[in-house]
């Protein structure tokens, strides 16, 4: 991305830091250069200073304040930091935070860790990198650039949910608690989905008081309104002038000496929404939940429950009901729970038990102690569909199609009939799959090599969709179900895509009466083309390409790496158009559109014996492409029906398995973890069936 050197500046007389940005695509221009102005304009002992910003021969120049000495990193790596260096250094970290936050409009730096703090040799803190920072609008949603690092990261900078100046608290808490005890707290993508635990700090080190432990945990809350309201909050609880009281429903501290006044109901522990996974429950990662009473707002129960199915905004109301009225106050005897689904089809679960109310309760508007308002709906899950469909061999060796949901739970075969099957490939409507699998031999004994059979979603109308000599894999329904493209090697030998009616497959039985139509080969020649992807039908398409080329396919021509080419699904026009003229992207396989048809995911082979996970915007040609995981082995990618989500395989832990990252490569998880087995090739079912 970038070179930093070390300059000297001939009229100040100084020692400098000269950025130089390497990137010189228009985002990364307009980020680089928000850098520079933003920074610019800021003023405190804590920061670095930018003095000048310049292009020369086309390329960006930052220079900025030369601030030595050595990162929290790796000074922790040399020698654990006592408890009063940590907090002395966190005091430095939280001022400088709070300075930026508090700038009209506030400013967000979104990548705090020990590796972007600097000790100087007087003693100093310096927060520096604001490669990521941006200026913090409540009215707009930014999901630009993102730093995130695992551990580090907050849960909101994982796919597209906001951020804010709690962003920077969580990432602070993290740093706090890795150099307090020489260890990353646990990813806050692996405590959302995985419900992995985040481990007590004073419990790796007994050394840490109470009320930092309480500090440092409700700074790691995973919802953002269940941590602290600011940085001067969260420094004032790390050196205990401040108790966190409660972490769900009111932000609010109280001094140590200040009595509670307000009553604790009892009743079950409340449930948060995680805000990186829409529709998502986990318990919230604190220690103590304290949700409190309030009177004079709450009136109508069933008023409340039709708000929160109407408006669809996502919110959690913890603990008991308060009534307004006069006399005794009622109490209630469980607290409500109201669970709304933020996503594009908002859905809602409230539950309102029967208040208990004292004998001289009057209620304003009446409501008889027996009232219940109940809303349910169909939940959403993760991803914004419904099930994951994989093969596995966990069952007698042989691959078979399983299904699992989107978080890796229930996971169970859906086909147990012989032979291997591949490629499980969802219809829009997400009833059927399409598979590959052994053809047999005809009627002479000629091996038909792999064909493609079709299947419901609960296992059953198995039939042949393609039964011909030759091997018919890739399989890919159109947007509306109506037809369906495969990669075929009946003709010539060669890889080439083939298209087909789907109206067959609602008769069962007759599917093999549809002739394949060849869309690779003109009459003077016939590429090499598979893996072909049709984009979604609200794909705009950029000046470059014309709107009839809406199918994607990996091209080798002359026996080369494959490219990434666009063609229409009737192969009138018997060329295809190159998507790549520069050749910065060759070596493709297993192409998947985004449901926007904005980008395009797909397998890299970028070098011989590696493997990744890349992403193309369609707009630009593939010039900001970006490579999303770096492990090697990972491969089939697919997005979830939101765009948020992208599952994948990958061989990282020594064999195949499902995993998990956003849209932007971050949060990466094992979904299937079934050591004894190979779990591959997942598609996503678009809509969640029962």
């Amino acid at each position: 991305m970038g070179t930093v050197y070390l300059a000297f500046d001939q009229a100040l007389n100084i020692r400098v830091a000269v950025k130089e940005n390497l990137n010189l695509s228009p985002q990364s221009e307009r980020q680089f250069r928000r850098e520079a102005e933003l920074l610019a304009n800021l003023r405190h002992p804590n920061l670095p200073r930018v003095t000048d910003h310049f292009i020369l021969e086309e390329q960006q120049y930052l220079v900025m304040d030369y601030i030595g000495g050595e990162d929290l990193q790796s000074r922790g790596e040399r020698q654990q930091p006592t408890l009063d260096e940590a907090l002395s250094w966190a005091d430095s970290v939280c001022d400088a935070l709070n300075y930026l936050h508090t700038r009209t409009p506030p400013v967000i730096h979104r990548d705090i860790k020990p590796a972007n703090i600097k000790l100087q040799p007087d003693g100093t803190i310096m927060l520096v990198d604001f490669g990521i920072a941006k200026e913090f609008d409540q009215a707009v949603t930014t999901t630009g650039a993102r730093g995130l690092t695992p551990g580090f990261s907050p849960p909101e900078q994982y796919g597209a949910q906001r951020t804010d100046a709690r962003s920077d608290q969580f990432s602070l808490g993290a740093t706090l608690y890795a150099l307090l005890t020489g260890k990353r707290p646990a990813d806050s993508i692996e405590r959302t989905i995985k419900k992995k635990e985040l481990t007590p700090p004073s419990s790796l080190n007994p050394a840490i008081p109470k009320h930092i432990d309480a500090a440092l945990k409700r700074a790691l809350a995973l919802d953002q309104d269940a941590r602290f309201p600011d940085m001067e909050t969260f420094k004032k609880a790390l050196h205990g002038k401040f108790v966190p009281e409660t972490v769900i429903e009111d932000t609010r501290l109280r001094p140590y000496d200040e009595p509670v006044a307000e009553t604790v109901l009892e009743g079950t522990q409340p449930q948060a929404i995680s805000p990186a996974i829409p529709g998502r429950v986990v318990e919230p990662d604190v220690s103590a939940v304290r949700p409190r009473r309030r009177t004079g707002l709450w009136i109508g129960l069933g008023a409340l429950a039709l708000i929160l199915i109407g408006g669809g905004a996502a919110i959690g109301l913890m603990g008991g009901l308060p009534f307004s009225g006069s006399g005794s106050e009622p109490t209630a005897t469980a607290p409500i729970v109201a669970v709304v689904n933020e996503s594009p089809t908002p859905t809602v679960t409230v539950t309102i038990p029967p208040p208990t109310l004292t004998p001289s309760a009057t209620l304003e508007p009446s409501i008889t102690p027996s009232t219940t308002a109940t809303a349910t709906a169909t939940p959403v899950a993760l991803g914004g569909g419904g099930r994951i469909a994989f093969v596995s061999d966990r069952v007698e060796r042989v691959f078979q199609i399983f299904t699992m949901n989107a978080d890796g739970a229930d996971q169970r075969p859906l086909t147990v009939d012989p032979g291997d099957k591949y490629q499980p490939t969802w219809s829009p409507d997400g009833t059927r799959l399409l598979y590959v699998t052994d053809g047999g031999t005809d009627e002479f004994g000629n091996a038909l090599g792999l064909d493609i059979k079709v299947v419901n979603a609960d296992g059953t109308g198995i039939d042949w969709v393609v039964h011909h000599v030759g091997d018919d894999t890739d399989p890919a329904w159109s947007p509306d179900g109506s037809q369906i493209l495969f990669t075929s090697t009946r003709a010539n030998d060669l890889r080439q895509v083939f298209i087909m009616e789907s109206a067959c497959l609602d008769q069962p039985g007759s599917c093999i009466v549809e002739k394949p139509r060849n869309i690779s080969c003109d009459p003077e020649f016939c590429a090499v083309e598979y893996t072909p992807a049709w984009a979604p039908t609200n794909m705009i398409n950029p000046d470059w390409l014309p709107s009839t080329y809406t199918i994607a396919v990996a091209v080798s021509i002359n026996n080369a790496p494959a490219q990434i080419f666009l063609r229409p699904p009737d192969g009138a026009v018997p060329d295809p158009r190159d998507f790549d003229r520069q050749d910065r992207v060759v070596g493709v396989d297993h192409l998947a559109w985004s449901p926007d048809g904005s980008q395009i995911v797909f397998t890299w082979y970028y070098q011989r014996g590696h493997s990744e996970i890349a992403i193309v915007p369609l707009e630009d040609r593939g010039w900001e492409h970006q490579i999303l995981t770096t492990t090697n082995g990972n491969k089939e990618p697919v997005f979830s029906p939101d765009g948020q989500y992208i599952v994948f395989t990958s061989s990282r832990d020594g064999k195949f398995e499902i995993y998990l990252m956003t849209n932007g490569g971050q949060g990466q998880v094992n979904l299937t973890n079934s050591p004894a087995s190979q779990d591959m090739q997942p598609d996503w079912q678009p809509l969640a069936v029962p």
